[in-house]
C-alpha cells in the first residue's frame, strides 16, 4: 500500500432498503435508482485497489448494506488488510445476524444507527427509524460485545421537539455516540406516501429544514467541553462542511452544520456548473462507490468526473481513484 489517505472509501452495496423514510430518495445514498447490488467480486476487486493507492477506510452504506448475502464476507475481506477500518452504516436490520464477525474486529470498526425520534409517529408521518425496544436491545447487545456505536439523526421540523430527549438517552442511558444532521436539500424524496420531485422537494425541504443553531445553546450546556472543527479520524481536517462536536464523559456529540459552509476544491470553484449556482452544499470530503459501480465525490452531480468501473481494469481503477484523489 502507498502512503494512507485521510478519506474514506463509502460504498453503497445496494438499493435495496426495507424502510422508505420520508426524507430519503430512490436508492437511498447511491446515485442509481435501480434496484440493484454490487457483485461481491466486483466489489472485493475494487476494495484491493484502493487498498492499493493509499485508501484504508471504508464507510459500508446502501440502502441496507445487512440485507446483502455477502455482507459479513465483505467484512472479513476488508479486515485482511493491514490496518483498515470499516464504518457501516445501518437501520439495524439483521446486524445481530454479524455480531460474532463484529466483535472479531471491534477495535477497527463502529457502527452508525440511523435513529431519528423517539415516537414511532410525528404528526401523522410514520418515523421508521425511531428509539424502538427493538434498537435498544441491539444496542446493548453491540456494546456488550464492546462494539462501538454512533446514533446519527437527521433533524427535520417534524421531530425537532424529540431531539434534546433523543440526545440525552443515547448519551446517559444507553453511552453511545451521536451526530446530529440537518436535512440534505434534493430534487428528489420519497416523501410522506408520495415521491416529490424538483420544486415540490423543494418546497419539502424549505418547510422542514431545521439550522443546526437552535441546539448549539443546549450542546454547550449539556457538554463538558467542544471543538469547532473536529473529526472521528476516518477523515481528515478541513474536508467537506466542518463539524463541530460536543464532549460529555465518555462519548461525544457531532453536529454537522451545512449553514458553516463547506470546502471545495479549484476545479469545483472554477469548472463546475453546479458549484456556481449554488446547488451543491456538500463540498469535498470523501470517495463514493454507487450501486451501479460508478465512482464519485460524495454528493458530487457532475458527472465530468464520474467514473464507471465496472468494466475498468485494475490500472484504470487505480487512475479513476488517483484523479478523484487530487481533487481531495
Amino acid at each position: 500500500m502507498k502512503n494512507r489517505v485521510t478519506t474514506y472509501l463509502a460504498i453503497a452495496l445496494t438499493t435495496y432498503c426495507n424502510y422508505q423514510c420520508f426524507y430519503c430518495k430512490e436508492g437511498g445514498e447511491s446515485i442509481s435508482k435501480k434496484k440493484q447490488t454490487i457483485p461481491f467480486e466486483k466489489i472485493k476487486r475494487i476494495i484491493f485497489n484502493a487498498y492499493e493507492i493509499g485508501i484504508s477506510n471504508f464507510r459500508i452504506t446502501g440502502g441496507e448494506p445487512t440485507s446483502v448475502p455477502y455482507f459479513g464476507e465483505l467484512i472479513e475481506y476488508i479486515m485482511s488488510f493491514n490496518e483498515s477500518k470499516v464504518r457501516i452504516n445501518t437501520n439495524g436490520f439483521k446486524i445481530l445476524e454479524y455480531v460474532d464477525v463484529l466483535r472479531k474486529y471491534k477495535k477497527r470498526l463502529d457502527i452508525v444507527f440511523s435513529v431519528d425520534s423517539i415516537s414511532e409517529y410525528l404528526d401523522n408521518v410514520y418515523f421508521h427509524k425511531y428509539l424502538s425496544s427493538s434498537v435498544i436491545e441491539t444496542t446493548k447487545i453491540l456494546k456488550e460485545n464492546e462494539i462501538q456505536v454512533r446514533y446519527n439523526i437527521v433533524v427535520t421540523r417534524i421531530n425537532e421537539r424529540e431531539v434534546r430527549e433523543l440526545i440525552l438517552k443515547a448519551v446517559d442511558e444507553m453511552h453511545v455516540n451521536v451526530k446530529l444532521l440537518d436535512l440534505n436539500k434534493f430534487s428528489e424524496y420519497l416523501g410522506n406516501g408520495k415521491i416529490l420531485y424538483n420544486e415540490e422537494a423543494f418546497e419539502l425541504w424549505e418547510n422542514l429544514f431545521v439550522p443546526m443553531k437552535n441546539f448549539y445553546g443546549f450542546l454547550e450546556e449539556f457538554s463538558n467541553n467542544s471543538e469547532s472543527e473536529w473529526t472521528t479520524q476516518m477523515i481528515g481536517k478541513g474536508h467537506g462542511i466542518s463539524m463541530s462536536a460536543y464532549f460529555r464523559n465518555e462519548n461525544w456529540i457531532q453536529v454537522k452544520d451545512s449553514e458553516r459552509g463547506a470546502k471545495y476544491s479549484e476545479f469545483c470553484k472554477e469548472k463546475c456548473e453546479y458549484y456556481k449556482k449554488g446547488n451543491c452544499q456538500e463540498g469535498i470530503f470523501s470517495l463514493f462507490l454507487s450501486s451501479n459501480l460508478t465512482l464519485h465525490l460524495s454528493g458530487c452531480k457532475n458527472e465530468t468526473i464520474h467514473f464507471d468501473l465496472s468494466k475498468c481494469e485494475n490500472a484504470q481503477i487505480k487512475m479513476a481513484f488517483l484523479k478523484l484523489l487530487s481533487l481531495i
